[in-house]
């Protein structure tokens, strides 16, 4: 009886010394929406019957959820996304269905900030869903309404389940990510009884600040999309990111490669696709900013005629401290227009979108 109650009496002690060393876990729900019009001119000299369409949509609402104890060491992060798109969000790629609210488990991780030696060299580990440290991916802020370049052209995903090492090089001279993911990206299951994908995706992003105000950056993924026992198909990417600030200027220039061995062709394909972004923001004043983007994207090296040059004009405003309103002249321009089909033969896409950014 004695050494049962000395026992409850230990584990209690050792209880309220744990409760005592950890503070209370701080928790914050927030989020924003985007609430956009945007109105499409399909047309040019090769469109036999120019097309228009115009929109009062929702594309992204984010539901946000973060846990801290810097006690314990650890931080969680829940977001939901959301989204609205003009035809209904996809659900399955190439399977059909869609739904006019799709809603996907954008970030679902936890950092662990105190595991032995990595939080001596301000290093942390993160489990689960998780950013893809990529090129200007997981860095873009969306300063114009636009999706950064490799997103736009859906050359990585912009999340995916895994785990990565993140660190901080010392005296701030960079940062750097190496991570592990399933490869399917944030939208599809792990498992695809199709595919039969054994291996994962490995990235790794390295960020050198030599001076104050300039930094660059070089990322690295590589996954396999072969099935069991087919030829391997080995698809990489590659981005080299220099950018800066100084006073109200900012901007960068990215150089991203992608070589997917499935899309090769011989004496047609090279399946290799190459993209220039460049960005230049201005802050005029506290509640005004200029922006102006121009990519260029070749979807594949060999293939003739398909390069699309895209053009963005932007001013943003910030009406209060939780709204800011954005507004976007986007034309995205085929360099060799009447070589494809339907709308790819047209020579231009003209957008004007208004977008309220509602944080919260």
């Amino acid at each position: 009886m004695k050494k049962g109650l000395s026992f409850v009496l230990v584990l209690a002690f050792a209880l309220s010394c744990v409760a005592a060393v950890s503070a209370e876990p701080v928790a914050k729900f927030y989020g924003y929406d985007w609430l956009r019009y945007d109105y499409q001119v399909y047309g040019g000299s090769y469109a036999v019957t120019p097309k228009s369409n115009n929109t009062f949509s929702i594309p992204r609402t984010y539901l946000r959820y973060k846990v801290a104890d810097d006690a314990a060491g650890y931080e969680g992060n829940l977001t939901i996304d959301i989204n609205n798109v003009n035809g209904g969000e996809v659900v399955v790629a190439g399977k059909g269905g869609s739904v006019d609210w799709a809603s996907w488990v954008k970030n679902a991780s936890v950092d662990f900030k105190k595991i032995p030696l990595l939080g001596d060299i301000d290093a942390l580990i993160r489990v689960g869903q998780q950013n893809v440290y990529f090129g200007s991916i997981d860095t873009w802020q969306y300063p114009v309404i636009e999706k950064a370049l490799e997103d736009k052209n859906g050359v990585v995903s912009s999340a995916d389940q895994g785990i990565s090492l993140i660190g901080k090089i010392p005296a701030g001279f960079g940062a750097y990510e190496v991570a592990v993911y399933n490869g399917t990206g944030y939208k599809t299951t792990a498992y695809d009884a199709s595919q039969n994908i054994t291996d994962k995706a490995y990235d790794a992003s390295l960020l050198i600040t030599p001076l104050a105000g300039i930094y660059v950056r070089g990322s690295y993924l590589h996954k396999l999309t072969n099935g069991i026992g087919a030829v391997t198909a080995n698809y990489d990417a590659t981005a080299a990111v220099l950018g800066g600030a100084s006073g109200p200027i900012e901007g960068f220039v990215e150089y991203l490669v992608s070589d997917a061995a499935k899309n090769y062709v011989a004496g047609s394909k090279s399946g290799v696709a190459v993209g220039v972004s460049g960005y230049i923001g201005v802050k005029i004043t506290d509640a005004i900013s200029l922006h102006l983007r121009m990519d260029s994207y070749n979807p594949d090296t060999r293939a003739k005629n398909d390069e699309v040059n895209t053009y963005i004009a932007g001013a943003n405003l910030k009406l209060t401290d939780a709204t800011v309103l954005q507004i976007n002249y986007q034309l995205d321009a085929n360099k060799y227009p009447g070589h494809g089909s339907g709308d790819n033969n047209l020579t231009n896409n003209n957008q004007f979108m208004t977008q309220l950014v509602w944080s919260w």
